[in-house]
């Protein structure tokens, strides 16, 4: 089965990745903020915090990537 690679579709995987990644980083900041509220973090420990849960984040923008390039160039949805 054969991508469908236009400009168009890449296009749309460009804003799709985008779009879900903006969500995501965005309820990861919150989760950190409050966290490091709740336990009243200084400043190291939460640049620590952030370190940890970039990893995982990273992690899921790379999937979100791949599954917004297999949607958008599927043969089936154009």
């Amino acid at each position: 089965m054969n991508r469908i690679l236009t400009p168009y579709s890449l296009f749309g995987v460009a804003v799709a990745t985008l779009l879900l990644s903006s969500k995501l980083i965005i309820s990861v900041g919150v989760v950190h903020w409050v966290v490091a509220a709740l336990l009243d973090l200084p400043s190291l420990p939460q640049l620590i915090l952030a370190g940890v849960m970039a990893v995982p984040t990273l992690i899921l923008i790379w999937k979100i990537g791949k599954l917004c390039y297999e949607a958008e160039t599927s043969p089936e949805n154009n």
